[in-house]
C-alpha cells in the first residue's frame, strides 16, 4: 500500500500585508534588528556566507541575486533565506532597484513555514542599521548628507525630517532619483547640485548610491563625522585606513568584492582594526566613546532579515483569511 506523505501549507504573506504590520512602524523593526545584532554577539546562530549570482564577473556591482541563509537558535528559534534580486537600471523602467522574497523554515522539521515579499523589509531593517548605528556613535548631531536618492534615500530623509527634530539640515544629492516633493514637504531639506555641496559640513554621511567605483577621498569628509556606508562602494580606500572602522560581520565583510575587501587585501586594514557593531552595542566596548571619523559599512545580514520576518509572521500566523498553498 502506498504511504500518504503529509502535506504542509505555506503561508503567503504579500507586500500589503508586510506593509500594515511595518510601514511606518520603524520602532518594530528597530527592535527586531537590536534582537537579531544580541544574537550576533552571542553567536546563537549558524550564517554561511552570502552566494552572489551574476551573469559575468563584469557586471556592475548592483546587478546582482544574492542567497542569504541563516538558522537561528535563540529568540527567533526559525531557519530561513533571503533570496533577493538587483539590478541598477530598474528605476529606468518603473521598477524599484532590488526585490526580494524570504522563505522561512520550522528548524524542528525544516519544512517551509512561510513566503514574504522581502522588499520593504529588506529597507527597513537597513535603515534600521543606520539609526542604531547613528543612536550608539553619534547621539547629537544637526546636520545629514544623503547621497542616493532612491527608496533607500527617500526613506532616511522621512525618517530624520520627521522624527528627529534635532536635525536642522538634510542635505541631499542624487543624480538619477527626483524628491523635489521631499524638499517641499520638508524645510529641512537641501537639494545639493553635487556630492560635495552635501558633505560640507554634515555631521552624518549616509551613502544609498548604487555606485560601481569609489570617488569619495579623504578631503571631502575632513572631519569628526560618522560615515554610513550603506552602498559599500562610495568611499576610497584611505577613508578606511584613516577612520574607525565599524561592520556588521567581519567575516561576511572579508569576502565580499567591495572597498573594503580591497584594503583588507592590500593588507591596510586588519581584523584587528575593525569593530562589530554588535560587539560595540552588547560587549566589553559598549562605552567605548569613538569621538574621530568613524565609517560604518554594514554588508546586511541574513540574520537580520529573517528576525524581522519571523516578528511579521508572529503577528499573522493564525490569521485564517491568508492565502497558503500546498507542499510535499
Amino acid at each position: 500500500m502506498k504511504r500518504e506523505i503529509p502535506m504542509a501549507n505555506i503561508i503567503l504573506i504579500d507586500k500589503s500585508r508586510v506593509a500594515s504590520i511595518i510601514d511606518g512602524n520603524m520602532a518594530l523593526v528597530k527592535q527586531s534588528v537590536l534582537n537579531a545584532l544580541r544574537i550576533h554577539y552571542e553567536q546563537a546562530y549558524v550564517q554561511p556566507s552570502k552566494v552572489y549570482l551574476q551573469d559575468s564577473p563584469h557586471a556592475h556591482k548592483a546587478d546582482r541575486i544574492i542567497a542569504m541563509p541563516v538558522h537561528v537558535k535563540s529568540h527567533a528559534l526559525v531557519s530561513g533565506i533571503k533570496w533577493i534580486g538587483s539590478k541598477h537600471t530598474n528605476p529606468q523602467h518603473g521598477l524599484n532597484r532590488a526585490s526580494a522574497l524570504i522563505v522561512l523554515n520550522d528548524p524542528g522539521t525544516n519544512v517551509p513555514i512561510a513566503v514574504l515579499d522581502g522588499a520593504l523589509i529588506s529597507a527597513m531593517r537597513t535603515t534600521a542599521i543606520s539609526l542604531i548605528a547613528i543612536e550608539r556613535l553619534r547621539t547629537e548631531f544637526r546636520t545629514v548628507a544623503i547621497l542616493g536618492m532612491g527608496r533607500l534615500g527617500r526613506m532616511h530623509t522621512n525618517i530624520f525630517a520627521s522624527e528627529y527634530p534635532s536635525v536642522q539640515e538634510i542635505r541631499c544629492f542624487s543624480q538619477h532619483a527626483p524628491f523635489e516633493d521631499l524638499a517641499r514637504q520638508f524645510p529641512q531639506v537641501m537639494k545639493c547640485d553635487t556630492f560635495e555641496d552635501a558633505l560640507k559640513g554634515a555631521d552624518v554621511v549616509i551613502t544609498t548610491t548604487t555606485a560601481n567605483s569609489s570617488y569619495i577621498e579623504p578631503h571631502y569628509v575632513p572631519g569628526d563625522q560618522l560615515l554610513i556606508n550603506l552602498s559599500l562602494m562610495d568611499f576610497t580606500i584611505p577613508v578606511f585606513t584613516g577612520s574607525d572602522i565599524v561592520v556588521d560581520d567581519w567575516r561576511q565583510c572579508r569576502k565580499a568584492e567591495k572597498v573594503l575587501k580591497s584594503a583588507i587585501d592590500q593588507g591596510l586594514v586588519l581584523q584587528a582594526d575593525t569593530h562589530e557593531l554588535s560587539n560595540i552595542l552588547f560587549g566589553p566596548m559598549k562605552h567605548k566613546h569613538f569621538p574621530g571619523r568613524t565609517i560604518v559599512n554594514p554588508l546586511g545580514m541574513a540574520l537580520e532579515d529573517i528576525v524581522t520576518a519571523w516578528e511579521i509572521y508572529q503577528q499573522v500566523k493564525d490569521d485564517a483569511s491568508l492565502p497558503t498553498f500546498e507542499i510535499e
